[in-house]
């Protein structure tokens, strides 16, 4: 009786030891034993910019807080004002952001070793007042002609500018079916090679899928002519993951 259940006991050990080992060798989403074949395909698509998109600071420093809150209130309300002026021209105000700084002194000993430069003094308008506008420009044409004119308003610096389309949903879906297709050839290269077939999809991985930063440029913030070439072409990226189920010709 105890040769038996020891039999038993190993029997069954060994059968479950072997399906442990079916399981890692062949284990995947197409299932147990399965043989597939997985490629990650990546795609871009281009399209021409419809718009700019510029960041401009408006910017007012005193010697206290409340100074800097009221010259700044009457140096936004202008800047708000020339910014819709230029309206005809197809410049629009997205957003802004308004905030308030404070240079503090720095703690520093009392007596310096010979050598040593002495501290920095401490600014006369230690107070900043920060009005940020983020600018649609829908004429490319005519970008470099209406930021300079911004510009020369002497109201505010130009930080940055960015170049962007429209409907970025529908370029990011064309690069994620160029993907697809990306995947597709590569999927049939290797199974040609191998001698093999490829039968189903068994899962499909979306990846990353973003637009590039082509036509990006940061501004001096002094500056009051801008000559910009806007890009040509704005590009998208996408990638995806796919593993196809196969089997021999």
């Amino acid at each position: 009786m105890r040769l038996s259940s020891l039999a038993a006991w190993f029997l069954a050990a060994f059968t479950l030891s072997s399906a442990h080992a079916q399981e890692a060798v062949g284990g995947n989403a197409a299932g147990p034993g399965t043989s597939v074949l997985t490629v990650r395909g990546a795609g871009s698509f281009e399209q021409p910019p419809d718009y700019g998109r510029f960041e401009v600071n408006v910017v007012t420093r005193e010697k206290t807080l409340e100074a800097a809150v009221a010259a700044h209130e009457k140096r936004a309300s202008a800047a708000i004002t020339a910014l819709r002026s230029f309206e005809p021209a197809g410049v629009g105000i997205e957003k802004s952001r308004f905030r308030l700084d404070e240079e503090r002194p720095v703690a520093y000993p009392s007596s310096y070793y010979p050598g040593h430069q002495p501290p920095p003094k401490l600014s006369a308008t230690p107070f900043t007042a920060t009005t940020t506008f983020t600018l649609k420009v829908t004429s490319i044409a005519d970008l470099n002609k209406t930021m300079s004119r911004i510009a020369e308003t002497g109201l505010f610096q130009i930080q940055s500018v960015t170049f962007k389309v429209e409907n970025e949903r529908a370029a990011l879906l064309e690069a994620r079916r160029a993907a697809m297709t990306d995947a597709r050839q590569q999927a049939r290269v290797y199974t040609e090679a191998a001698d093999l077939t490829l039968l189903e999809i068994t899962t499909i991985t979306d990846g990353e899928a973003s637009p590039s930063e082509v036509g990006q440029a940061d501004m001096p913030r002094s500056a009051r002519f801008i000559q910009l070439v806007p890009p040509a072409k704005v590009s998208f990226g996408a990638s995806v993951r796919v593993t196809w189920r196969i089997a021999p010709r």
